[in-house]
């Protein structure tokens, strides 16, 4: 997984970017960017009524709103850090996308509203079209990193996730736990009245245990411990289960990779990752994709 060096981070001047910037700023403190943007997409009024605004106002609107975005950010950094603060014109869902490619961004974070004003500064489509790894942050954030939560489903895509992390908590002296969850399916016959369910499922863990050891051996290049939670799906969604697992053991941050096992699924966001997306507000959820992956695509959809 290639470092993320370049983060974007989208603020819409409601309450919720002070958890954004915070969350921001307990994650710059452990990985160091090399630099962080701060935009603000602002709706002007149309050109048809803005050519008739005295020129006082058409520099007053765009100069307060640059002004309270710098206020709310540099309560949290300093001017020493590397950060920008921008007010853009656009659409969030379009600019900011190009945007996130053109300016080779790594990472793009957004909050993830709950009960706050607002509509939200993007809808899940934006991550499921982003060329960078997404961050969404939630109304209440955790004041440390303390417990990572990685789904796996043993894809190369997911040992990369895992590696990232480790290498996340390695950063920490407090010695974050990492849990890899695996949420497996049970075979049809384990639906079947007169099929011996206990030996099933038994069967079933057995071979995801075994999976999970050749997994983390192939893909944990640090070595370190992890914690395995295993969870049978037998009804619901997976996501489900992730997120009532990651909320119920206090997670920190879920971390999870974009693609799965198919060579073609990196670039999609996943149905149960996409799901996820959608029903968890309560735990930050970083959604990882390699830009590597997406270099080029921007002029074969854009020629």
């Amino acid at each position: 997984m290639d470092p993320l060096n370049k983060w974007m981070v989208g603020l819409d001047l409601t309450s919720i970017d002070h958890s954004v910037i915070k969350y921001t700023k307990l994650l710059h403190d452990i990985l160091k960017p090399q630099r962080i943007e701060f935009v603000h997409m602002a709706s002007w009024l149309p050109d048809a009524v803005h050519v008739h605004l005295p020129d006082q106002m058409k520099a007053t609107g765009y100069e307060e709103l640059l002004a309270e975005v710098e206020k709310v950010v540099l309560q949290y950094f300093s001017k020493d850090d590397p950060i920008t603060c921008e007010v853009m014109e656009g659409s969030v869902q379009f600019d900011l996308w190009r945007d996130t490619y053109l300016k080779e961004v790594d990472l793009f974070i957004v909050g993830s509203k709950e009960k706050h004003q607002g509509r939200g500064l993007f809808p899940k489509k934006f991550v499921r079209k982003s060329f960078c790894s997404v961050l969404f942050v939630p109304e209440e954030i955790p004041a440390e990193l303390s417990r990572v939560w990685v789904p796996v489903d043993f894809s190369a895509a997911s040992g990369d996730a895992l590696n990232f992390a480790l290498q996340l908590t390695q950063q920490l002296e407090s010695s974050p736990e990492v849990c890899v969850q695996h949420v497996y399916e049970m075979p049809h016959a384990y639906y079947y009245e007169g099929f011996p369910r206990d030996e099933i499922m038994r069967a079933v863990r057995e071979a995801a245990e075994s999976q999970f050891e050749e997994f983390n051996t192939t893909y944990n290049q640090y070595q370190l411990p992890v914690t395995s939670i295993f969870t049978p799906l037998v009804t619901s969604y997976a996501s489900d289960h992730i997120k009532k697992e990651a909320e119920a053991r206090q997670a920190s941050l879920i971390l999870i990779a974009a693609g799965g096992r198919s060579r073609f699924s990196k670039f999609f966001l996943g149905s149960e990752t996409e799901k996820l997306v959608q029903l968890e507000k309560k735990v930050p959820l970083l959604v990882l994709k390699e830009r590597k992956d997406y270099v080029g695509l921007w002029d074969l959809i854009n020629p």
